[in-house]
């Protein structure tokens, strides 16, 4: 050690030590395999049933191609009414009883225009490479923060990336949920490199699923990050605006009254079919609360404890989460928006990608040393990864993922915490963390 380094604070010195190389254990190395190729199993099979789907039309890129295509041909008026969507999607698509609603703010709309000019079947497979590119460039936009990851297997956080159910479930669904994906991976980086306000316009380019984005930005308020609050808000006003200036204030009327019947009117398997929104197969705290007490208590009372329970959770992440900064603070309020967001899907769960790749790549190397709090958070992010498998055995019950996804959000929020509170290093790392920290980009 030469002069200067000994004159350095030991804070300093930790930081600009060379990282010593890591040696995963055989049994990382062997999840690391197996649990991706068990994943990708799951897929290739899927994929058989969703070609088989497409040429029957039943896939959820139905809606969003009929709506680019009624945008297009000056029909956006009637975006929002059923009867319209169901005439156009069997004469577009293929005639099927039911109509898949177009359930999103308008401008998204304007998205699928180029894909509408297409036949369905071409439109589709082109939707499918869309969405590879997005879920491609939201990858290479992480790398900084998966090197301990890419560091027990070459591209391991790609491989893990491409193989997650729920993204393989929005790709064979021609979902919009990896251009969500996209969007919050820029405000990630936007938040990493001290651009709050940038975040939040590029959180409000998400509007289109604003069940999840709204209480992100509700939290982001209540941390009192106003340059976040401004440039989502000014974004918001924009695009709100032009949805209503394409559509009219007669089909915006349309839109509240389809969003409630969504939302207050699924007391039938009837409605719930119709709109394709059964609440049990939700991972939120809607499906379950609806799971668990559906047709054993009345719809209000599940009404009143859906939103208590949304409450507790906001205000505990409100509480937990108020002194992070950087990226991770829009990671806390991912996870509390998913779970307390009024629709949410499997195919939404894409998302969680972000927080479960910067996560456990931030904790992996602690799993071997012990009871930890980044050791908790690695097992609880790599359960989340796997979590989704239970769809394919038991859809009905898929509500019970959100006690997983809580478990994350809770682990978390005690992790930050304690750091708050033993006010270590820089960033509130702690010093066993710091090596891993490093390799991983910055926090």
């Amino acid at each position: 050690m030469t002069m200067d380094q000994e004159q350095q604070p030991p804070s300093i010195q930790a930081r600009v030590a060379p990282v010593q190389a890591w040696e995963p254990p055989h049994y990382v190395k062997s999840l690391s395999l197996a649990i991706p190729a068990v994943l990708l199993g799951f897929q290739i099979s899927g994929w058989v049933f969703a070609i088989l789907a497409v040429q029957q039309g039943r896939t959820d890129f139905r809606s969003q191609y009929t709506a680019g295509y009624m945008m297009r041909t000056r029909n956006a008026h009637r975006i929002y009414d059923y009867g319209a969507q169901l005439f156009f999607q069997n004469q577009l698509v293929v005639a099927r009883d039911l109509a898949l609603p177009f359930d999103h703010l308008s401008y998204e709309a304007l998205l699928f225009v180029p894909f509408s000019y297409m036949p369905f079947k071409a439109a589709y497979f082109a939707m499918v490479a869309f969405n590879l590119a997005l879920l491609a460039l939201s990858v290479r936009l992480m790398r900084r923060w998966t090197t301990s990851l890419d560091g027990v297997y070459q591209w391991q956080s790609t491989v893990m990336a491409f193989t997650f159910l729920p993204t393989a479930l929005a790709l064979m669904q021609g979902q919009d949920s990896i251009l969500l994906l996209s969007c919050l991976t820029g405000a990630f980086l936007a938040l990493e490199g001290g651009r709050e306000f940038v975040a939040g316009v590029l959180v409000s380019l998400g509007l289109f699923k604003f069940q999840i984005v709204l209480p992100i930005a509700l939290l982001f308020f209540l941390w009192r990050r106003w340059r976040f609050a401004a440039g989502f808000s000014l974004s918001a006003a924009g695009l709100v605006a032009s949805s209503v200036a394409l559509i009219g204030l007669d089909a915006a009327k349309s839109y509240f009254r389809l969003l409630f019947s969504m939302s207050v009117g699924l007391s039938s398997s009837v409605d719930q079919s119709r709109l394709g929104t059964p609440p049990a197969i939700m991972p939120n705290l809607r499906g379950l609360v609806f799971g668990l007490l559906n047709n054993r208590v009345p719809m209000a009372w599940i009404q009143a404890m859906i939103l208590v329970l949304s409450a507790i959770c906001l205000v505990a992440t409100f509480i937990g989460g108020s002194k992070t900064r950087k990226g991770n603070s829009l990671l806390i309020a991912m996870l509390a928006g998913t779970a307390v967001s009024y629709h949410f899907h499997l195919h939404d769960m894409t998302i969680l990608l972000l927080p479960i790749l910067v996560w456990l790549d931030q904790c992996i190397r602690a799993v071997p040393h012990g009871d930890s709090h980044e050791r908790r958070v690695a097992l609880w992010a790599a359960l989340l990864f796997t979590f989704p498998v239970i769809f394919c055995f038991s859809p009905s019950h898929f509500y019970l993922t959100v006690l997983v996804i809580l478990g994350l959000l809770f682990v978390v929020l005690w992790w930050k915490q304690s750091e708050v509170n033993i006010g270590t290093g820089v960033g509130g790392a702690r010093p066993e963390a710091t090596g891993s920290i490093i390799a991983g980009g910055t926090f």
